[in-house]
């Protein structure tokens, strides 16, 4: 099984950059054999050019549900399609994109999607720094990811 690791997020926008400071630290700590990992930025429709080929996907991004700052969740299958506070203020929020690729737009999709979300508290301010309830969750987010792909069984 191969498995992608996309970290989405704005490295300018506060907490918004979480997910990309959870992919960083994924690839610094080396990734399991079949597994990829990549920043893609604000992400959007994007996404759909880099699914391809993967039986497992792995997004970890900011959230916004009204949750206590730095709680990391895990979302999959319909939690994920009802999660319009994933991917706010992207050019398409993640449960659309997602939608597309299910329809056939831009490759095929993943048998297995997860999400892994981090409460945000600010992801309006410019600012490169995460605040410290959210980087604090940083390698809470990552041992959850690993967890997973640890059950990937690499071909």
């Amino acid at each position: 099984m191969t498995a992608l690791v996309v970290g989405i997020g704005s490295s300018i926008r506060g907490d918004d950059g979480v997910g990309l400071r959870v992919v960083q630290q994924l690839q610094a700590r080396g990734l399991p054999k079949g597994v990829d990992a990549i920043e893609l930025g604000i992400g959007g429709l994007a996404l759909l050019d880099v699914l391809e080929g993967y039986d497992r996907l792995v997004v970890v991004d900011a959230m916004l549900s009204g949750g206590e700052p730095g709680t990391v969740v895990q979302l999959s299958g319909s939690e994920v399609a009802r999660a319009a506070h994933l991917g706010e203020g992207h050019e398409a929020d993640l449960p659309t994109v997602l939608e597309l690729a299910r329809r056939g737009l831009g490759g095929t999709m993943p048998a297995e999607v997860t999400v892994v979300a981090i409460e945000a508290a600010n992801v309006t301010d410019i600012s490169d720094q995460l605040t410290p309830a959210v980087a604090a969750s940083v390698d809470e987010a990552v041992a959850q990811v690993l967890r997973l792909l640890s059950s990937t069984d690499p071909r």
